[in-house]
């Protein structure tokens, strides 16, 4: 199948204004399935007719938009609209993605480096209730997440002896089983040998609430989409390489 646009269209960056901009043509287009004014864009951010017209000539220049003329009454008048190309929706999705794994990224590091001020037993303990007492299944997935990397910061090689984490995260292994399963490993080690408890004398964290946990955690990622499992996987790629 012949590809419609170029790799550099999507690394095109757009200014905040021109991607407002196209956000709202998009969701015009999305809502009447057909070319959009630029005077439909213009009422629905509160600017004038002629303003929307440059901008979206802008993207159209750059190859996000598609225009199109239809003749007016009156001699030799036509209105032109607009369509969103397919790298549109492709560049809005892949600067979403980037914006969430950033995001990710920052949320996991923000508490690493509070927790480092405190003890390692002090922080599995507290991360453990959080995702205890989570109700947000996303927020849930990250604690967890955030629980694995502390593991993987003092258990390094007892991971690295069942599974190659590395490894697998550049596999193409799908999100929907490889988030499982590294929790898998980590409540396993808990569960199985109860190395965490021994090591890190964590009395109140018993193998019974490592099994909850577990569970709460399985239980969670079911409702997340597949690409939400994909950036919580990648930004985990990306921090364990700081380990």
């Amino acid at each position: 199948m012949t590809r419609l646009y170029s790799k550099s269209q999507l690394l095109t960056k757009l200014t905040r204004r021109q991607r407002e901009f196209l956000i709202t043509l998009i969701d015009l287009y999305k809502t009447s399935g057909k070319p959009v004014s630029y005077k439909d864009v213009a009422a629905k951010i509160g600017v004038s007719k002629w303003t929307a017209y440059d901008i979206l000539q802008e993207l159209n220049k750059k190859g996000f938009l598609k225009a199109t003329y239809k003749i007016t009454s009156g001699p030799g008048r036509s209105e032109v609209k607009f369509i969103p190309k397919k790298v549109s929706f492709e560049h809005l999705e892949e600067s979403e993605n980037k914006s969430t794994i950033v995001f990710i990224k920052s949320w996991i590091k923000e508490r690493l480096e509070q927790y480092e001020k405190q003890s390692i037993t002090k922080s599995v303990a507290i991360v453990a209730r959080k995702v205890e007492k989570g109700k947000n299944p996303f927020s849930t997935v990250l604690y967890t997440m955030l629980l694995f990397i502390l593991f993987a910061k003092v258990f390094k090689i007892d991971i690295e002896e069942r599974a190659d984490i590395k490894k697998l995260l550049d596999s193409t292994m799908q999100p929907a089983v490889l988030l499982p399963f590294i929790g898998e490993l980590m409540f396993s080690l808990a569960k199985e040998e109860e190395w965490p408890l021994e090591n890190l004398r964590l009395n109140r964290l018993t193998i019974e609430k490592f099994k909850m946990l577990e569970n709460k955690f399985i239980e969670s990622i079911s409702f997340l989409t597949e690409n939400e499992k994909k950036k919580v996987l990648t930004a985990l790629k990306e921090l364990l390489s700081y380990i």
